[in-house]
């Protein structure tokens, strides 16, 4: 009994020696750097303890934010080390951290990391129960090795769940979070409507529950996209709104003057790159040019070439050190490009030919540099054409012809990109349509397979709700039958190219709604009516507001107001290819609008140019056989 005794002492003498040392080592691996000799001098140290504390010890380290490769894959290489000793909760605690460390390991653009991450998700799904905690967890780390590796297919659907399961359980920071991430995606997709409304909806939260992080990267964002999509006043609004201390955040200063200048507020703008210039440190040349060019459509030539002259010496100040060590001549950065061809623009229109052709020659290296978004891409079109008209009053044919087979490279390439782009774009909305629809099938079959009674009180509802809706749709289309008996009569009248007689039994009531409204507007020129309104069109039609829109938007995928304006400017099109000589003061009233302004606005959104710049390119186009005839 007595050596019992003896034994069981010396036992926890032992066990207490351990826990000390362990604490110990705890302590002093999180003091030093993962990279170093004295934590490979501890971690030998650790080799010595038992299985148990090892386990412990390691996963300590691996929660170590590690900002260098190496060390994550230190952390990784003691990870597997020890998970063959590890069970229970242990392991799915292991398998965790390896996820993590797979993350991270991608992020850094480790080749297969991401694969190797999904495979531990894949052994943690099938293998361990996960708290709710640890599923939220792995479910984002799930979905960002797949964002990541191009899975786009598999990485929605995991957000989508996310985001009901955290409204569910009331958790506004982590709905934030999955807000920002389908919006940026969407973004990706220029599907700025969907993530507009993703983005107001995370700034809503934010003002709520007093997010400051969240309000200022979903505020960012919203006078970024509000401004690109044409929303200059909502755009100015929100920047109004937001925290003092980003108003004058770099990524949002075009948008702002941006939006000033679209609404005709020059001074606004520069009132605004004033306070950015007196707080700016370093460097301003950016802001002189923005600056600039808010001189130029008042045509301020004096005050528009101060500050460009402000915008070249501080560029020149900049690259001094660099011009000593190389030869090679700089370019100037891509932000020079529209002020100085627009204030060549302007010097060209008040005659100063020498000085215009001194700045066109300065950005020309710009406006043939090779360059890979489409917004740059519009811009070279832009001088390259304003180039090559100036070239040709001053008789330099020989350029004029360069730079317009330049611009044509361009434009084709620009063409190609948007083309594709497009194509891609608008495959990924489809996919997204039927995700959502996938989602929502699967949520019904999980409920009804793990709640047999709930299938039964479904049944029941389903078969009531659907004896009453078809109650409700007889009486509807027994009232209705004589409006479709005429619609099904002016639908004849419409062009058989439009419509097949095919289609002519089988459309539903909105489909020959809108054939019938195509006919109006279209073939009787209803759009030439400047006040015309969806209203006004659905009383011709004998219809309402509601079923006119939904009508339109099912079959063309746009508003009416789109749709409407998109005739108007076909038709100013085929007007100006007519008689080029037109004059533009005239062409709003012959489309159907009541101001100018509308009627530049819309024309600027269908061709990315003024109605005076497009005049300009059919002129250039018609021109340009007789310049080649002449050289010929």
């Amino acid at each position: 009994m007595k050596n019992f005794y003896l034994f069981l002492f010396l036992f926890l003498c032992g066990a207490c020696s351990n826990l000390g040392n362990k604490d110990a080592l705890d302590t002093e691996l999180s003091k030093v750097p993962i990279l170093s000799s004295s934590f490979d001098s501890l971690l030998s140290e650790v080799e010595y303890l038992p299985i148990r504390d090892r386990i412990e010890c390691i996963i300590k380290i691996s929660h170590k934010n590690e900002e260098e490769i190496d060390g994550v894959k230190k952390q990784e290489r003691l990870l597997m080390k020890v998970l063959p000793f590890t069970s229970g909760r242990k392991r799915k605690e292991v398998l965790i951290q390896l996820v993590r460390t797979c993350s991270s390991l991608d992020r850094f653009g480790v080749s297969g990391a991401y694969s190797k991450g999904l495979k531990w998700i894949e052994m943690l799904e099938t293998n361990h129960s996960l708290s709710q905690e640890e599923e939220w967890q792995v479910n984002e780390m799930k979905a960002l090795l797949l964002n990541r590796s191009g899975y786009q297919e598999d990485f929605l659907p995991v957000w989508y769940r996310l985001l009901k399961q955290y409204r569910e359980a009331d958790k506004p920071e982590d709905v934030g979070k999955c807000l920002l991430t389908i919006a940026s995606h969407f973004v990706m997709l220029e599907d700025y409507e969907n993530a507009l409304l993703l983005y107001k909806e995370a700034y809503q939260l934010a003002l709520e529950h007093k997010f400051m992080e969240l309000q200022q990267t979903s505020g960012i964002m919203l006078i970024k996209y509000l401004c690109g999509a044409g929303y200059y006043s909502e755009s100015l609004d929100y920047y109004k709104r937001i925290n003092p201390e980003i108003a004058f955040n770099p990524s949002i200063q075009n948008e702002v003057v941006k939006s000033y200048m679209e609404l005709n507020k020059p001074d606004s703008a520069r009132m605004y790159l004033v306070e950015r210039l007196l707080v700016e440190k370093g460097n301003k040349f950016v802001l002189n040019c923005m600056m600039a060019e808010t001189y130029i459509p008042e045509e301020q030539d004096d005050s528009a070439f101060l500050f460009l002259d402000r915008a070249m010496t501080s560029y020149k100040e900049k690259t001094k050190n660099y011009q000593r060590k190389s030869k090679e001549a700089t370019l100037l950065p891509h932000c020079f490009l529209s002020p100085c061809y627009l204030f060549a623009d302007l010097l060209w229109k008040k005659g100063k030919i020498q000085q215009a052709n001194q700045y066109y020659t300065i950005v020309e290296p710009l406006m043939k540099e090779i360059v890979k978004t489409s917004m740059q891409m519009e811009l070279q079109i832009k001088a390259l054409t304003n180039f090559s008209s100036f070239c040709r009053e001053t008789k330099q044919y020989e350029k004029a012809l360069d730079l317009l087979s330049r611009r044509d490279s361009v434009l084709q390439t620009y063409l190609e990109f948007k083309a594709k782009n497009d194509k891609k774009n608008y495959a990924e909305r489809l996919k997204i349509q039927e995700l959502k629809h996938e989602l929502n099938e699967s949520e019904d079959v999980n409920r009804i397979n793990t709640h047999v009674a709930a299938i039964c009180i479904f049944l029941l509802v389903i078969s009531v709700a659907a004896t009453f809706k078809s109650i409700s749709m007889y009486r509807k289309l027994k009232k209705q039958g004589a409006v479709n008996y005429r619609l099904q009569g002016m639908i004849k009248k419409c062009d058989e190219g439009d419509m097949p007689k095919s289609h002519s039994v089988s459309m539903d009531q909105y489909e020959l709604l809108f054939w019938q409204a195509l006919h109006k507007v279209r073939d009787e020129q209803y759009f030439l009516k400047s006040d015309l309104t969806i209203e006004t069109l659905a009383d011709v039609l004998n219809t309402n507001r509601s079923y006119l829109s939904v009508s339109i938007n099912r079959f063309c995928d746009k508003g009416f107001s789109v749709w409407l304006n998109n005739f108007r400017i076909q038709h100013a099109e085929q007007l100006m290819r007519e008689n080029p000589s037109i004059a533009l003061k005239d062409l709003p009233e012959q489309c159907g609008y009541a101001t100018t302004g509308t009627f530049v606005r819309n024309f600027k959104r269908c061709h990315n140019m003024s109605p005076s710049e497009f005049m300009n390119k059919l002129l250039i186009e018609q021109t340009l056989p007789k310049v080649e005839k002449t050289f010929q």
